[in-house]
């Protein structure tokens, strides 16, 4: 808490994640950002979201839109009455995976998997299956881009490659010379060659 006051910023307005002890920490991650679970626990029970974050730190998750906190803060366009809604981290043990079919909670299993590339060569990787069964549970795509449709091409590649300036030509510079000269550095060395 003391560091944020060296910083000048207020410990009120910055909540401090509560200290896990290193041993209790989790050493086996199953859930990922961007994955779908259920709130079995807590005044979101029995509700789905969508991880946001994932905190190992502190063994806890911020759910998009689930477990949300009044947080006063000056008036803006945003929060005209002076409160903001905000995700609060869910403990890790108060969320389940989804079945990819059913869409039910459901508890898992890591296993190894092995995979044949077509060069011959053999790679393993950890995957996450649901308890008893053989069904995957796929790990979410990474998103890079959340612009969707017009809005990650606005600018079309003939656009990009089209000449647009082919110089001044015979035409006066866009600032007079006299200008120029005026706010040129005197004290700057310049080589023979340029005119001052």
């Amino acid at each position: 808490m003391h560091r944020f006051k060296a910083q000048g910023i207020s410990s009120r307005h910055i909540s401090v994640p509560k200290w896990v002890n290193p041993k209790d920490r989790i050493k086996q991650w199953n859930i990922v950002k961007g994955d779908k679970v259920a709130i079995i626990a807590g005044k979101d029970k029995d509700t789905i979201g969508e991880i946001k974050a994932v905190n190992r730190q502190t063994n806890t998750v911020l759910v998009e839109g689930k477990k949300l906190a009044k947080k006063h803060v000056p008036q803006q366009p945003g929060a005209p009455e002076g409160i903001m809604r905000k995700e609060m981290p869910i403990h890790y043990s108060n969320v389940m995976l989804l079945h990819p079919d059913t869409q039910v909670p459901t508890r898992i299993e890591r296993r190894q998997v092995e995979k044949t590339l077509e060069d011959g060569r053999i790679t393993k990787r950890w995957a996450r299956f649901v308890r008893g069964t053989d069904v995957e549970i796929p790990k979410p795509s990474v998103k890079y881009d959340d612009r969707s449709g017009e809005e990650k091409f606005t600018t079309s590649p003939e656009d990009v490659n089209k000449v647009t300036f082919t110089g001044l030509g015979e035409q006066q510079p866009p600032v007079p010379e006299d200008l120029v000269r005026e706010l040129r550095n005197p004290y700057k060395r310049r080589h023979n060659n340029q005119v001052v």
